[in-house]
Order: structure tokens, then sequence, then C-alpha cells
């Protein structure tokens, strides 16, 4: 499937916006897990996964989300992450695990539950990533499934359903009318009021 130059720049736009605040969120991550261990800024994994699910929700196309996630973790270490490399390492598998969750429903639905499982595989990628660049040693049984709970937990909510937010309130503005995901509001919304018309035309 074919990508326009518009969506092409779109992604790049949002890739580099989630980047930045990817860099942020990171810096901010460092303070809160240092006052609450190394658990404690778990909740706030949801975030570093957003790149995925909102620009799949808006250009809707095969290879949107893991792009968009690899392309917002390469901003992030090229800004200035202190966690190096890693952070782009970490997007690889994010982006492969939020990618996965439409393409299980074969590209072909983008509505909430789409996203929410976008987020929640993302989170499921980068602890795979964790597991492997620390080793099973690194941790305990009890510690892991913690930290893979608050991750999926906040993959779903500040991941998927936030990018959902963040979209349709573009959409408001009349941002968004030449992506698919207006498309697909224009021409459902006309599907919907053909068929209210024919069955209102049986009576």
């Amino acid at each position: 499937m074919n990508w326009r130059m518009r969506e092409v720049v779109l992604t790049v736009i949002l890739s580099i916006v989630c980047g930045i605040i990817y860099l942020g969120w990171s810096t901010l991550s460092i303070p809160i897990s240092a006052l609450f261990g190394p658990v404690g800024s778990e909740w706030m994994f949801g975030i570093w996964v957003i790149a995925s699910p909102l620009v799949a929700y808006i250009i809707r196309k095969p290879g949107a989300a893991l792009i968009a996630e690899v392309a917002a973790a390469a901003v992030e270490v090229l800004t200035g992450s202190q966690f190096g490399l890693s952070s782009f390492f970490v997007g690889i598998f994010q982006g492969i695990g939020s990618e996965l969750a439409f393409a299980l429903f074969r590209y072909k639905r983008f509505t909430l539950i789409p996203l929410v499982i976008s987020g929640i595989l993302g989170a499921f990628g980068s602890t795979i990533y964790d597991v492997i660049a620390n080793g099973f040693g690194y941790y305990s049984v009890k510690l892991l499934l913690t930290i893979l709970g608050l991750r999926v937990l906040s993959g779903a909510i500040l991941g998927g359903y936030l990018a959902k937010i963040l979209a349709d309130t573009l959409c408001k503005t009349g941002a968004l009318q030449a992506y698919a995901i207006m498309k697909e509001r224009y021409y459902g919304q006309d599907q919907r009021d053909a068929k209210k018309h024919s069955s209102s035309s049986r009576l």
C-alpha cells in the first residue's frame, strides 16, 4: 500500500513531537524512580508508546505504528536521551508489539479496542527487550509481573486511549481533513445515513 507525501510528512511531524515528549518524560522518570523505587515510574510507561497508536489511528496503513515508534525513539536518542541507544532499541520492540495489534485486525479496525491493544502489546514489547538486555536473573518473578502489570495498564490508558482522545481532538480542529481517519468518518456516516434512508423507504 503506497503512502502519500502528506502522510509521510504528518508521520514525521508527529514522530518528532512524540520523540521530544519521550525525552522530557524520560527525564521526569528519573527523580520519580529515585523517590519511589525501581517500579515507581512504571505507571508513566504509556506515554512512551503513544506514537504508534496515534499515527496508526490517523494514517491507517500497515507499518504506520512501527515506523512512528521507531522514528520517535530515534528522535529521543538524537535529542539527548540519558538512556542512550537503548531508547532506540526498546522503541523497535515497542513498535513491533504495537504494530501487531493492528495486524491482528488485518488493518480493518481502528476503534478504541485495537488502540488499547496496541498500547498493551507495546508494553509487552518493551518488557521483552528489558529481559533480553538485563537477563532473566535481574528480575524476581514478583518484580517482573509487577513491572509488566503496571506497563500494560499504563500502555492501555496513556498509550492507546490517550492517543484516540488526541487524534479525535485534532479531527475537530479540521487539521486532519485529508487523512484516512476523516475519510472513514465521512464515508462511514454516509453509509449509515444511506442504510437509514433505505430502511425508512421500505416502511
